[in-house]
């Protein structure tokens, strides 16, 4: 049955790392369906031309957030901003970063930030959803982890490490918060074609990874529909999905060996800054 093109009408949506890449996606994706929005991004510019974008389109109603989700009381901050006038009924938690690099060629403190981003922030956003749902309309919770949450990929082990939690922690949180009527998916994309990869300071994948590569249009597509389905978690793309099984069946010494074969080497440059110049 085809879904209905006003399925999240009165509904308002809080999306994190909205500013490009598959959070402006999913962004798009749930304005389609009449979905308004709150978008939060380091980013204010990009966030008001998509907000713009998304109003013109769909008559959205969107309101902007500009702040680092990354810092002590950033996602405090976020969420009694967000709710201050409307409560929300779907938090997206995209925000996050990544770095291919060795650990030891890693600064401490670049870790330290993607783990308060990457893991910290949307444990303490579910928090703050989860207390503040009520028994109608039905929620809706959508993290965004990765397919590298399936094993351990040498030279991207904190973020790696960060999507194996958010995994675990979704799927946990989807059983426990069922009969709370707050549905909770997993989105784990492969590689995608956002600037994800520049900043994690990428380049030299292997083959197979690139040829493996999917736009972010379909792969938040896929998320909004899996959320509105009801499913656990979700692996856009057919060489993905058939990736992750593969590694649930083969040695976990073997699966990391050929990981590090297909993803090549990291680059030998400095990583680049991770703030971007107009924030």
């Amino acid at each position: 049955m085809a879904e209905p093109t006003a399925a999240l009408s009165g509904h308002r949506a809080l999306v994190t790392g909205a500013s490009s890449g598959i959070g402006a996606a999913l962004a798009r994706a749930l304005a389609r369906r009449g979905a308004d929005l709150v978008l939060t991004a380091r980013r204010a510019d990009a966030l008001a031309t998509l907000a713009a974008e998304l109003t013109a389109a769909h008559g959205a109603t969107v309101d902007v957030i500009a702040l680092d989700l990354a810092t002590a009381d950033g996602p405090a901050a976020l969420w009694q901003q967000a709710t201050a006038a409307r409560p929300v009924t779907i938090l997206i938690n995209n925000a996050g970063f990544g770095q291919f690099r060795a650990f030891a060629d890693v600064d401490a403190a670049r870790d330290a930030e993607l783990i308060a981003l990457n893991v910290a922030a949307p444990v303490a956003l579910a928090h703050a959803f989860v207390a503040a749902a009520t028994a109608t309309p039905r929620h809706y919770l959508l993290n965004v982890a990765s397919m590298v949450a399936w094993q351990a990929i040498p030279n991207f082990a904190t973020y790696g490490a960060s999507k194996v939690f958010v995994r675990n922690f979704s799927e946990s949180l989807h059983y426990e918060l069922a009969p709370r009527g707050i549905g909770v998916t997993c989105l784990c994309p492969g590689g995608t074609r956002t600037e994800f990869h520049a900043l994690a300071g990428a380049g030299d994948y292997g083959r197979l990874a690139r040829a493996a590569m999917l736009d972010a249009d379909p792969v938040a597509e896929r998320g909004v529909r899996a959320m509105l389905a009801g499913t656990k978690t979700v692996v856009p793309g057919a060489l993905n999905r058939l990736s992750c099984w593969l590694t649930g069946v083969l040695p976990r010494g073997l699966a990391s060996r050929s990981a590090t074969r297909v993803m090549g080497r990291p680059r030998a440059a400095p990583l680049p800054p991770r703030k971007p110049r107009d924030s």
